[in-house]
């Protein structure tokens, strides 16, 4: 895995070994920074269930403002913090070990983009929207990018989130959201 834009562009990113974390294939996330290219000037990011970072670190190296990565995982953690050092990208980010949900329930904090990339067969799709949205992190101009396998589609018909972009690759589902 490797950073493909920007000022880190092509530097190899480490990922955790085992199941648990599976990073974003290259080519997905090549076609999502594409469809976001526009917004990602100076944009508060936040990369919710982070793991090595690899999303939050592709927006900084592409000219985001800042970047908070949230895992609960301490190994995820500290895999994104050698990132961060490795891609010279530190100063313009926040890493922060605790559950995404308690995060975004307890931040004051807004954002311009949020990733959303948790474990593919789990309830934490439909327990992100629904606090992000309690919440109101997401500023008005603001979009979440999710990523999903489409074999454990959740329900998003819960939501008020507009989806405005819909790609698939594969088994791999990216959709592109806003209020």
């Amino acid at each position: 895995m490797r950073v493909i834009s920007g000022s880190a562009r092509g530097k190899k990113l480490i990922t955790s070994e085992g199941l648990d974390v599976r990073p974003t294939l290259d080519r997905v996330k090549e076609s999502v920074f594409n469809m976001i290219a526009f917004n990602i000037p100076d944009a508060c990011v936040l990369d919710l269930f982070s793991g090595s970072g690899s999303l939050g670190i592709e927006a900084l190296s592409r000219g985001a403002g800042e970047c908070t990565f949230v895992d609960k995982s301490a190994q995820s953690i500290d895999i994104t913090k050698k990132n961060l050092e490795a891609t010279h990208l530190v100063d313009l980010s926040s890493v922060i070990n605790t559950d995404s949900i308690e995060f975004i329930k307890s931040t004051n904090k807004k954002f311009d983009i949020i990733f959303i990339d948790p474990p593919y067969e789990s309830d934490l799709y439909d327990k992100s929207l629904k606090a992000i949205k309690e919440s109101g992190i997401l500023n008005d101009d603001g979009f979440i990018v999710l990523e999903y396998d489409t074999e454990t589609t959740p329900d998003f018909s819960t939501h008020s989130f507009n989806i405005i972009k819909d790609k698939k690759y594969g088994r791999v589902k990216i959709l592109i959201m806003k209020e």
